[in-house]
């Protein structure tokens, strides 16, 4: 091949590539605009578990999944830290400020493992979210202190499900540091304590390994019933 056909070569290669480049950050900015872009009257706020993090707003069946990311850093990467009242107030101004940003007046709240810790935290410190909270489901988690002297503010529902998974890891007076779980009060309590401390009975999650019951239906029915 020749120099001139070569140096052609280059030219083409490097404007598709540059196409190719254009082309994607528009679509970068048409992906953020239309998550800065979602607004809805519900919301159903997802905690993750340690060592995850949140995710763009979507919009389903009219209501904002919002997917806020925990305020703590933890196993490359964050976690949910609610132990301590200024740990506890701000990830509650994390969720606070998430549907604030979608604009939404009523909000279900499902938190899973650590997050679902935190939601349990957060409810029965009495918080309703400016009186938007609607309920609180509490998915799978570290059965820590996060639940003591629970007390959920007027008309806020709650709801436990537990798929059996971690009390194999960590049975009832488990040490949390040993196994590096992050826990208020440093120990685990067990599923049947943890229960009695929120006031419900735990429910059966659908799965037997540690993942999201996505399936619960109490965060929509609070929302539309």
């Amino acid at each position: 091949m020749g120099v001139v056909q070569t140096g052609v070569v280059r030219r083409s290669i490097l404007l598709v590539a540059i196409v190719l480049l254009a082309a994607s950050c528009a679509g970068d900015a048409d992906a953020a605009r239309s998550a800065a872009s979602v607004t809805a009257d519900d919301c159903i706020v997802r905690l993750h578990g340690k060592g995850d993090s949140g995710a763009s707003t979507e919009l389903v069946r009219e209501i904002a999944i919002v997917s806020p990311t925990g305020n703590g850093e933890a196993w490359g990467d964050h976690q949910w830290e609610y132990a301590s009242p200024d740990a506890l107030s701000e990830a509650i101004a994390i969720v606070t400020a998430a549907i604030d940003t979608v604009g939404c007046s009523a909000a279900s709240v499902h938190g899973f493992s650590n997050g679902a810790s935190f939601a349990a935290k957060l409810v029965c410190s009495g918080e309703d979210l400016g009186g938007r909270l609607r309920g609180v489901v509490v998915d799978d988690p570290v059965t820590d202190a996060s639940g003591a002297g629970c007390s959920p503010a007027d008309g806020v529902e709650l709801a436990l499900y537990w798929t059996g998974a971690l009390a194999a890891a960590a049975p009832a007076g488990t040490d949390c540091g040993s196994i590096d779980w992050t826990c208020e009060g440093g120990s685990t309590v067990g599923i049947d304590a943890y229960a009695a401390t929120l006031g419900v009975t735990a429910q059966a999650s659908p799965h037997d390994d540690h993942r999201w019951n996505l399936d619960a239906p109490e965060p929509w029915d609070w929302l539309t019933g």
